[in-house]
């Protein structure tokens, strides 16, 4: 108590104050990071496009692109081009106004509003989707669907994972006879853990020859026993950089205003450090607007580049904000130096 009294004694004396002030250490200062500029990827009947955007080449070599949303003639939806350009996807139309994914042989599923993660071409073209409630309050987890063209549109064949698990099928890639798929959980605060799931090409559709990343190289059939690849995002992106000779790995952590990228060997690992790319390219509007989703576009980089698109996500969207300050937008930048 004494030592107590004296203490609060000495907080009372200017000179004291002053003296512990000095003694304080001066916090560093966080690293000012430049920031990201895009052009919105923009289509002829499309109003506005938002959330996670990818392409996607087609079995015929047509260029697909794959939006989460889009006004299109005053009715939102999920939405798919063809014939999408570099040019911000300037030159592109929408398919038909019937939804993208069509969810009918998930009869187990109440009404669900499907939302496009990651897509790839296997002779087939195949996406993974969310099969959220369309509600918005939950969703019954991951699933996949193939590419039909006699109806321009997916058509899903299995649910894969429910909604606890990380968002296998967030990315997606193959190496060999194995297709890899990597997803994110939330985990501690403000963070998030990456996970990654393989299975062999030819039984993407079945939910129990999927075998998840356990440590040390190691993969074991049981989900339960996945270990976190990498600290990350809870919709990680990846893709193979030619020039490099590296996979990236693209995200933003929970709530972040901040793009990370890290390469790596292998799909595997081992990964680099974190390097923190730039700001995501937010609005002037919504002071806390932060970063949505990412999704890596490799066909759209030019040598010495990384492409992807960025969304725009927010809480609340300010009165003064436009539908085009959230529209997702269309990012290239130069490969840092500092990242291997």
């Amino acid at each position: 108590m004494r030592a107590e009294a004296g203490f609060l004694a000495c907080l009372l004396v200017s000179g004291c104050a002053i003296n512990l002030a000095s003694e304080r250490a001066a916090p560093t200062p966080e690293p000012e990071l430049p920031a990201l500029s895009g052009c919105l990827p923009l289509a002829d009947r499309a109003a506005a496009l938002t959330g996670r955007l990818s392409l996607v080449t087609l079995a015929d070599q047509t260029p697909l692109a794959i939006a989460e949303s889009a006004t299109v003639e005053g009715e939102t939806r999920s939405v798919a081009f063809s014939g999408a350009t570099s040019g911000c996807l300037t030159e592109s139309a929408p398919l038909s106004a019937q939804p993208l994914i069509d969810t009918a042989a998930l009869s187990q599923v109440a009404t669900i509003r499907a939302r496009p993660l990651a897509a790839l071409t296997l002779g087939d073209t195949l996406l993974y989707f969310s099969a959220d409630h369309a509600s918005g309050l939950g969703s019954e987890g991951v699933g996949v669907a193939r590419w039909e063209a006699s109806s321009q549109r997916f058509v899903a064949l299995s649910l894969l994972w429910t909604a606890d698990r990380p968002s296998y099928g967030s990315a997606a890639a193959v190496v060999g006879d194995q297709l890899y798929v990597l997803g994110g959980l939330a985990a501690r605060f403000l963070s998030a853990d990456v996970y990654l799931a393989r299975v062999p090409r030819a039984q993407l559709t079945e939910p129990s020859a999927y075998e998840y990343w356990q440590g040390g190289g190691n993969f074991g059939p049981d989900p339960d026993s996945a270990r976190p690849l990498v600290a990350g995002g809870t919709a990680p992106s990846l893709a193979w950089n030619a020039e490099h000779q590296r996979w990236l790995l693209l995200y933003a952590t929970p709530l972040s205003t901040a793009v990370t990228v890290r390469s790596g060997l292998s799909v595997s690992g081992p990964w680099s450090a974190p390097h923190a790319l730039g700001g995501c390219d937010l609005p002037a509007s919504d002071a806390s607007a932060f970063c949505g989703e990412l999704s890596l576009t490799p066909t759209l980089a030019a040598d010495g580049q990384i492409a992807f698109t960025q969304g725009v996500a927010s809480f609340t969207r300010p009165a003064n904000a436009t539908d085009h300050d959230f529209w997702t937008r269309l990012v290239r930048v130069p490969w840092p130096s500092a990242l291997p």
